[in-house]
């Protein structure tokens, strides 16, 4: 028997039919990303929702007097992209504000950007690069910045580079800003390294550092919060440029200082909104207490609410943020300190939540999947998602699966020295059989870009162009992460993830064939059409 979702596809799907399409796409290499990983050349589409993915022959019987027919000449088309794992509004709410240098083998060309935005900028006006990037991927000299390059850049504005949570590069006029913001950390010392300052915290692991401190108080201190007509069109602008980059749909795993939710939902009533966006339920969670009020909020809340835009579907990053390890160092937490980790779990388990948490050690992983074992019982466990599993093993790939779990793994295009061995294991992970999907953890962390992250698994190379991953997996079962198992991981396999009867209409037109180009080309494919909800927003060259 067809499970009962199937029927009301294909009941929805025929009553599309009913009418013409409004438009069809035809003359294309259409990758649906099905089950069946079909190829065809025609794509028909009424509204938001797709008609048909079939041959253009068997198209005909959808196109009336007003259709229009697009001819995309042969270009490669496949699902919207979706990021299972993106801290958005974190990076939206100031976006007027920054440049990025993520994924740039040249330092020349990095150095080129920062200016580039400087020369934009009013003079003193901040110029921030809020991570995203990593001292090893420039090819032409590896390194953070010193002062004199970045004055050179910048001789009119206060420049501050964000290098993950651990350190931060600055030139003379930020120096002598922030002389009064951290006491001891600016002002000259250490040539070569500008204002630059590295002190535990690494990976986002946790702890407080001198370099966190220094960039929190400068954002807080020269880049406040914007008002809400400014935020909404942050929100825009930003989710533009991801949507130049090949992202439809993301999952912002966020935290409750990184603003409300509720703007995604604002700019979508509003009719401007180009990338779906849905969260995780926001709330503080620091010590016992917390954790306590934590779950009075999810007992008093209801998960996967919202629309096709934006809404909260689950828990995550951190259900107790005490418990955040790092590949950095090795964490080993006490049944003491993971106790409230379980309360909240148990609350979410009851409730009916779904949960998406930050696990990057073995022991971690171990700890969660002992928990999830005492919690299943109350309730359901049932695709909840361990999120970066860098370090999981073939026992606990095995145990997850057997739960029911899924993961959700992030490109690493910058390898810790003397790592042994895949981190993440991509290739144990896929013949394991366990569902997976790609992110990419951006944009302090890692690089926001999805062909980056292809290019990362198909290859295992990390930037400049060094292999970091011997056993990688092939482009099928990349995409196939990067779109029908992140639909999986956030519930929306009845709307994204492939290019069918009755999906959303939400798909890439391509700069080149990412199934057949050379590997090292992946990283630079490029959109040059993105429909979502079957509207174009985004056209290139």
């Amino acid at each position: 028997m067809r499970p009962l979702s199937f029927l009301i596809v294909l009941s929805f799907a025929g009553s599309l039919r009913a009418e013409p399409a409004d438009t069809i796409y035809h003359n294309a290499k259409i990758v649906t990303v099905d089950a069946g990983f079909r190829i065809v050349s025609g794509l028909a589409v009424k509204g938001d929702r797709i008609l048909a993915a079939d041959d253009i022959a068997n198209l005909k019987s959808l196109s009336g007097p007003g259709t229009k027919l697009i001819d995309l000449q042969g270009r490669t088309v496949i699902p919207g992209l979706i990021d299972n794992h993106l801290h958005f509004l974190r990076d939206a709410l100031r976006w007027q504000h920054q440049t990025r240098i993520d994924g740039i083998t040249s330092r020349a060309r990095a150095r080129e950007v920062i200016a580039a935005k400087a020369n934009a900028s009013a003079a003193g006006e901040w110029v921030f690069v809020l991570g995203g990037w990593s001292e090893d991927q420039f090819a032409d000299q590896a390194g953070g910045f010193t002062r004199e390059e970045l004055d050179a850049a910048a001789p009119r504005n206060p420049v501050l580079i964000q290098k993950s949570y651990m350190a931060a590069y600055t030139n003379t006029l930020a120096d002598e800003a922030l002389a009064d913001a951290v006491s001891g950390t600016t002002g000259g010392k250490g040539k070569g390294k500008g204002g630059g300052m590295r002190k535990g915290g690494g990976g986002g692991g946790g702890g407080d550092s001198g370099a966190r401190t220094l960039i929190n108080r400068a954002l807080d201190r020269y880049l406040p919060e914007p008002d809400e007509a400014e935020a909404l069109e942050n929100l825009a602008a930003f989710s533009g440029v991801l949507n130049a980059m090949g992202l439809t749909t993301v999952y912002d795993v966020g935290r409750d200082t990184d603003g409300p939710i509720e703007l995604c939902a604002k700019l979508a009533a509003e009719g401007r909104a180009s990338l779906r966006v849905f969260h995780t339920l926001r709330y503080s969670a620091n010590d016992p207490a917390e954790a306590d009020a934590a779950i009075a909020l999810i007992q008093g809340s209801r998960p996967r609410q919202g629309d096709a835009w934006s809404g909260v579907i689950g828990l995550g990053e951190h259900l107790y943020n005490p418990i955040h390890d790092s590949t950095m160092r090795l964490s080993r937490y006490t049944a003491e300190e993971l106790a409230p980790f379980e309360k909240i779990a148990a609350a979410a388990a009851a409730g009916g939540w779904h949960v998406h948490d930050h696990a990057m050690q073995d022991s971690t992983i171990s700890a969660y999947l002992d928990i999830f074992e005492r919690v299943a019982p109350l309730g359901s466990i049932d695709r909840w998602t361990l999120a970066h599993c860098d370090l999981i093993s073939p026992a606990n790939i095995a145990r997850a699966k057997q739960l029911g779990l899924t993961l959700a793994i992030h490109n690493k295009t910058a390898k810790p020295a003397g790592r042994d061995g895949d981190s993440p294991p991509l290739k144990a992970i896929q013949d394991s059989g366990i569902v997976w999907g790609l992110g990419s953890d951006g944009g302090v962390v890692a690089p926001v870009n999805p062909f980056t992250t292809l290019w990362w698994a198909t290859t295992g190379r990390i930037f400049p162009d060094r292999v970091a991953i011997n056993e990688p997996v092939t482009r099928e079962q990349a995409l196939i992460a990067h779109t029908r198992s992140n639909a999986w991981l956030l519930f929306k396999e009845q709307d994204l993830g492939s290019l069918g009867p009755g999906k959303l209409a939400d798909f890439l037109v391509l700069d080149r064939d990412y199934l057949t180009v050379p590997e090292a080309e992946i990283r630079e494919i490029r959109p040059v059409m993105t429909v979502v909800g079957g509207r174009v927003v985004h056209t290139a060259p």
